[in-house]
């Protein structure tokens, strides 16, 4: 997300509210069984400097997911601009190191936490699979991601509502779905729930244009799923 788009987001939140609440059968529901090759598999998590209930927000619903479905994972929460960078690196050093899959999840505003990863050494990239950013106009960074290693990438293209993606997208990653079938099943969701929004602010939520500038796009390996190293 572009942290110029404040605005915006305000207004987002009654309507992530709302979905959470169209969704609560979701949100209720157990997590589910965990795919196969999960001693193969790791993922990382950060997330930039925000309020302290956007961190709190995001690593409640992160968290779990990726402790539950990942041989190991690790969460950074930064509390100013370039905060742990020498502890992400040291980390993904480790997991490429240890581990055949590596995940990333750059959860935060416009970001170039590329720029630390290209650090790491040519070699241990070849590890890296799945890039999943929610920076606003970050999508413009796949094929440099794809360049870099990455078996796929998944970005927005605009001033986003990511944190909606996000929400939908996480869970159907993690139960197994190919990549393209997650991110258009969340991309779907997305839209309903920012329609339904709209209804909820009485018009000054523009669903279409959020939709239109938050939809997901995908780089590289389109068939990916979580238990990819098991097929």
């Amino acid at each position: 997300m572009h942290r110029s788009h404040a605005a915006m987001i305000a207004l987002l939140l009654p309507c992530a509210a709302y979905a959470a609440v169209m969704c609560v059968t979701e949100w209720g529901s157990p997590l589910s069984r965990v795919p196969p090759g999960r001693e193969r598999r790791v993922a990382l998590a950060i997330r930039d400097n925000v309020t302290p209930f956007q961190k709190w927000g995001t690593r409640e619903f992160t968290a779990p997911y990726l402790d539950r479905y990942y041989d190991r994972a690790w969460y950074f929460t930064q509390r100013r601009a370039g905060d742990s960078k020498g502890e992400f690196l040291a980390a993904l050093n480790t997991a490429l190191e240890r581990y055949p899959e590596v995940d990333l999840f750059l959860l935060a505003h416009s970001n170039n936490y590329i720029r630390w990863v290209a650090q790491v050494p040519p070699t241990r990239r070849a590890h890296l699979r799945l890039i999943y950013n929610t920076g606003c106009y970050d999508l413009q960074q796949g094929n440099a991601w794809v360049q870099l290693g990455a078996k796929a990438y998944v970005g927005h293209p605009g001033e986003s509502a990511s944190p909606v993606f996000y929400f939908y997208f996480l869970r159907r990653w993690s139960r197994g779905m190919p990549l393209k079938e997650a991110m258009d099943d969340a991309n779907a969701l997305m839209r309903s729930a920012l329609e339904r929004g709209e209804v909820g602010s009485f018009g000054k939520l523009n669903a279409a244009q959020i939709a239109h500038e938050s939809e997901a796009f995908s780089y590289g390996n389109t068939t990916l799923r979580i238990q990819s190293g098991t097929e």
